[in-house]
């Protein structure tokens, strides 16, 4: 059995649709599948924009704007059905929105909105791409139906960060799978979360939609997981900025996991350890080329730099005070703060007297602004923006020797267990720095 997750670029219009639904249908040929997939490209935004204008009370936007994303998702529909879409779909469909709407009205009416409920929100995007993947599948002759991983994955934790707990999954799942037959049906199902007891939605982060392909494979054993999106696979570096990047065949599955954690957008940083534990091999497949082969995750022996990383969108934090030498707890007030204000931290480079830390950019706002306020009464902190992150990805990398041509580093940043070396530069030094690096390991 394979799990086929579709980005929201693969779903992104009646074309792309089309193209998915016929993947599914040649991979079902081999093999039963089971689909995930993510929100329509830029869908999930604006669900998140709704839920600012209805904490505004800005109801009529609201309304006119769920008309608008209920049409974008009704004609790519029409034109998947030939202009003949079966009742069922539409009482679906209308059921939906009628939900979507009044959990806006009732933010509009509180001028607030939860996490729990900005979780509601967000997850109506996946509900909407697996009706109308489904739909595309049945299209094709072949019985498809659509289903939401909040009944077959069990969370709890934080709505917008959930956990899943593995046991319980693996009993919704063996029921469901008791439920249905695969060889009869394609069953499409809804990424981004999970769910509890109650109904209530966890979700797994942006890109979370991966982490419930592989949660998913893990549970049903699958033979391999495939991602599908608009790439080739894994990459030395974006070829947008490095023209002759190298497209990896094979990775490991710890340094492709390294490429999520320092910020590469290929995979969910969650994405990798459930099918790791059970050896299951991950593709990256290019939808709009699927006879290419990717990327082809899984155990093997690898060393060296792989990839060259850049995360453009950071911010440095740097505390200086001569009376920390030899004194206790100064580090920890620190850290303290990011963790109050739910920020994490990405990399933390100390001398005896100082130390820096870096986070991303996005996190910096008014309120973790104010809790350093009294912090310069103790500290010399100066704080730099439009900072980027380089991190040099592999296995083994211990040799600073490739940073000896660098010019300009502000920070400095090695993990303990050799996958990464992150350096820090002016973002408008960033990309120069990039090919520098590249052309210093792979001489391209």
């Amino acid at each position: 059995m394979r799990i086929l997750k579709f980005w929201g670029t693969s779903l992104g219009s009646h074309e792309m649709i089309e193209k998915a639904a016929d993947i599914v249908v040649q991979s079902k040929k081999k093999e039963n599948v089971i689909v995930v997939v993510s929100a329509m490209s830029g869908v999930t935004d604006g669900l998140d924009k709704l839920c600012e204008l209805a904490k505004k009370g800005e109801i009529d936007k609201v309304l006119s704007r769920l008309v608008e994303l209920r049409e974008k998702h009704d004609t790519v529909a029409r034109k998947i059905c030939k202009d003949s879409c079966d009742i069922n779909y539409v009482n679906k469909v209308q059921e939906y929105f009628g939900n979507l709407e009044s959990i806006l009205k009732g933010v509009s009416l509180l001028s607030e909105v939860s996490d729990k409920t900005k979780a509601k929100v967000l997850y109506f995007g996946e509900i909407f791409s697996a009706i109308l993947l489904a739909l595309a599948i049945k299209q094709r002759g072949i019985d498809s139906h659509s289903y939401r991983s909040k009944d077959l994955i069990y969370c709890d934790g934080s709505y917008l960060n959930g956990e899943y707990d593995y046991e319980k999954s693996r009993e919704q799942v063996e029921r469901f799978m008791k439920n249905i037959s695969l060889i009869k049906e394609i069953p499409v199902v809804t990424g981004f979360g999970g769910g509890d007891a109650d109904g209530n939605i966890y979700l797994f982060d942006r890109g979370g939609s991966d982490y419930v392909a592989t949660v998913l494979g893990r549970l049903v054993m699958a033979s391999r997981v495939e991602i599908w999106t608009d790439v080739y696979g894994v990459m030395s570096a974006d070829p947008r900025k490095v023209k002759k990047a190298i497209l990896w065949d094979k990775l490991d599955y710890a340094v492709c996991a390294e490429f999520a954690l320092v910020g590469a957008k290929i995979l969910h940083p969650k994405t990798i350890s459930p099918v790791q534990e059970k050896d299951i091999p991950v593709y990256i497949k290019n939808t709009f080329d699927p006879e290419a082969f990717g990327t082809k995750i899984c155990s093997m022996k690898a060393s060296g730099v792989k990839g060259i990383s850049i995360d453009d969108k950071q911010m440095i934090f740097t505390f200086i005070d001569p009376y920390m030498l030899g004194v206790a707890g100064y580090l920890y007030d620190v850290v303290k703060v990011f963790r109050d204000k739910g920020v994490s931290i990405d990399a933390l480079a100390t001398t005896e007297t100082s130390f820096s830390i870096s986070i991303r950019k996005k996190y910096y706002t008014r309120s973790l602004e104010k809790a350093f306020d009294h912090m310069r009464e103790h500290f010399r902190l100066s704080i730099r923006d439009n900072v980027s992150k380089i991190s040099i990805i592999g296995d083994s990398i211990d040799n600073y020797k490739i940073l000896n041509k660098l010019k300009d580093v502000i920070m400095v940043s090695k993990w303990a267990y050799d996958k990464s070396l992150t350096v820090f530069v002016e973002q408008g030094d960033s990309e120069k720095t990039l090919k520098k690096l590249h052309k210093e390991v792979f001489g391209k």
